[in-house]
């Protein structure tokens, strides 16, 4: 049966409209899915009956008569009767179809170097059985049963893996307060931030919740060009406690209430791995405060009941299938996490593929003796796949640790000021080490190159406990210098990129914090590529959704230093098949091929026939995992209900 693509709506096109939190995300509509029409059987071939041939002799006649025997009417002489209480015989089945479901008609993108473009897939179960043209497939793989999808001309790649996130996030994210400077939002000054906040103070969720907090503030785009601070944030409310987040996800600002709540005072110490922030000649804390002491701040924010927590989940999983995404990560996951997203997998709610990274400081205990870690195991959709910790920020706010000092300190610090560590050198190598001790693959957040060269100490150190092919990955390396990118070839190390944060911080990273010749090296992908390593790219943590046109178009086309810019090819390459190696999954992902798991993004154009200037343009029409839809576009989407 055959239906026609863009004219079918996608039966699940809203099957993962999951029930969202009365706190932190709207109802979501549930439109059932259409029932299936019956296949109808073809009438079977009549065969005509043999002629006699002309040679054949009659028989002889018997020499005595065989005496007649009695039967029912119509019954043939000489047979047994027929009892009419006998119970009826089933029809015999049809056998099952050779292909469940067969997509033709479109640019498959299958970044298999054996077959690197096609026309057809055959799916059966959840894996891919057949990739070729579309007249080969349709000969040998469609039979009674078999559903044919026309893609009408659209492109097919394999379903995108954000190597480095926070789905959880997400869902909080798009809730709060949104407070992202032009092109992603409207808050331009520090008035139109203030604004913002009492706006979203003053509805439901601000009620109920009891904090105003805000999300996606970053300061050096806003029209000021410098921090809040605690007076700003008191001016939207003195009696409830003020927070908002940098979309760093590393600095936090609060009004004085909530200092108040943190018990953070003129008296409070700096953590190790961050700082408060003091008015200047004071010890009096001026609201800022960065890396640990954010989180210390954070952790005294209200315990989010489980309900909500999950419904979090559900809404950061409704933006990564909307966007193509079959498989996510988890980083820097606490134990709550682990226990909500557990509940999640055993609840049967997970529709994509999980990856979780759980932060090893934080998490250690709970990863003591758990079956699930390693490349072959997922459970409801749910996998284990190491752990994780940060040795530094980000270059745009100055918390990147750099051998060099930055363009221009913050205020407050001294000429020569280039960042700090989160970790001491000791602290950094007993995490490795107890890393690889335990056999679990190890993810670090390092940008700048001094907490580069830190991990890669501490990563030597680890090396002496016995074990193989370990993939330790870099994540960010926005200062990464040459021969520490050979290094991390040597070590087999593979580094994940944030390609949009050039964009976004361009002015403030050449005017501020880096310089031109340090901006135009910013997260250079283009030197890692040339040197070997595997090259993978993720979502920036400032944007609301993951985008993953955005992330290609910043990776081929960049403002600044364009000897570090991926061909297309490459930037497809670093969003499917390589996250998927860095996972140890790429026998069963990250490409088109025969025996692999049917995970498939269905594109409104093809990324490598479009114009640089257009990539960011191309949608997503259609999301499937395993075989099954799990989001469609209004457009025409997948058209398969299964």
């Amino acid at each position: 049966m055959k239906s026609a693509f863009p004219l079918r709506r996608l039966a699940l096109a809203t099957g993962l409209a999951f029930a969202a939190p009365a706190l932190f995300a709207q109802t979501l509509a549930q439109t059932p899915a259409p029932a299936a029409k019956p296949a109808v059987a073809a009438p079977a071939a009549v065969k005509p009956a043999a002629p006699t041939p002309a040679a054949a002799k009659p028989a002889a006649a018997p020499a005595t008569p065989a005496p007649a025997v009695a039967g029912p009417a119509g019954a043939v002489a000489g047979t047994p009767p027929v009892d009419p209480n006998a119970p009826a015989v089933p029809p015999v089945p049809p056998p099952p179809p050779l292909s469940d479901i067969i997509l033709t008609n479109g640019d498959v993108i299958t970044l298999d170097d054996k077959r690197p473009s096609a026309q057809a897939v055959a799916i059966k179960g959840s894996k891919i059985v057949a990739v070729g043209k579309s007249k080969d497939i349709l000969a040998r793989w469609k039979s009674e049963g078999t559903e044919v999808v026309d893609l009408a001309g659209k492109t097919l790649v394999p379903g995108f893996i954000d190597a480095w996130g926070q789905m959880s996030r997400l869902g909080l994210d798009s809730v709060a307060a949104q407070l992202q400077s032009p092109p992603e939002g409207p808050v331009s000054d520090v008035n139109g931030l203030i604004r913002a906040l009492r706006e979203w103070g003053k509805g439901e969720l601000a009620t109920r919740f009891g904090w105003i907090v805000g999300f996606g503030y970053d300061d050096s785009r806003l029209r000021e060009q410098r921090p809040l601070s605690r007076n700003d944030l008191d001016a939207v409310s003195r009696d409830k406690p003020v927070l908002v987040i940098h979309q760093s996800g590393r600095q936090a600002v609060a009004n004085g209430k909530a200092l108040e709540l943190a018990g953070i005072n003129r008296d409070s110490i700096d953590p190790p791995g961050g700082s408060i922030g003091r008015w200047p000649g004071s010890k009096e804390p001026d609201g800022v405060l960065d890396g640990a002491a954010a989180a210390a701040l954070l952790g005294n924010l209200p315990q989010v009941p489980a309900t909500e927590r999950q419904a979090m989940i559900q809404q950061g999983q409704t933006l990564y299938l909307q966007n193509g995404y079959t498989t996510a990560v988890e980083a820097r996951a606490t134990p709550e996490d682990f226990a909500q997203y557990t509940q999640a997998a055993d609840s049967g709610t997970l529709k994509l593929d999980v990856a979780f990274y759980a932060d090893l400081a934080a998490a250690g205990s709970t990863l003591k003796g758990h079956k699930s870690i390693g490349p072959k195991y997922y459970k409801g959709h749910l996998r284990l796949a190491g752990v994780s910790f940060a040795l530094d920020g980000v270059a745009e706010d100055r918390s990147a640790w750099l051998t060099q000092p930055y363009q221009l300190p913050p205020p407050g610090k001294r000429t020569r000021f280039a960042g700090y560590p989160m970790a001491s050198d000791e602290v950094a190598a007993e995490l490795a080490t107890r890393a690889y001790a335990n056999g679990w693959q190890v993810a670090v957040q390092a940008n700048g190159d001094a907490a580069i060269e830190q991990f890669i100490g501490a990563l030597r150190a680890a090396a002496k406990q016995p074990g193989k092919d370990r993939r330790p990955l870099l994540v960010g390396a926005q200062t990464i210098r040459d021969d520490q990118l050979d290094t991390l070839k040597e070590l087999g190390v593979g580094v994940s990129f944030a390609p949009q944060r050039l964009a976004l911080s361009q002015a403030v990273l050449k005017d501020y914090t880096l310089g031109a010749e340090r901006s135009a090296r910013f997260a250079p992908a283009g030197a890692a590529q040339r040197r070997g390593l595997s090259v993978l790219l993720h979502t920036d943590p400032a944007l609301l959704a993951p985008t993953p046109f955005g992330v290609l178009a910043a990776a081929v086309k960049r403002p600044l230093g364009e000897d570090q810019q991926l061909a297309p090819l490459d930037a497809l390459k670093a969003l499917t098949l390589l996250p998927a190696r860095q996972l140890g999954e790429e026998k069963i992902k990250g490409s088109i091929a025969t025996g692999k798991l049917a995970d498939f993004a269905i594109l409104s154009a093809n990324p490598l026939k479009t114009p640089v200037d257009k990539l960011g343009e191309i949608r997503v029409t259609g999301t499937i995992k395993e075989g099954v839809t799990v989001f469609g576009g209004a457009d025409g989407g997948v058209p398969i209900a299964r």
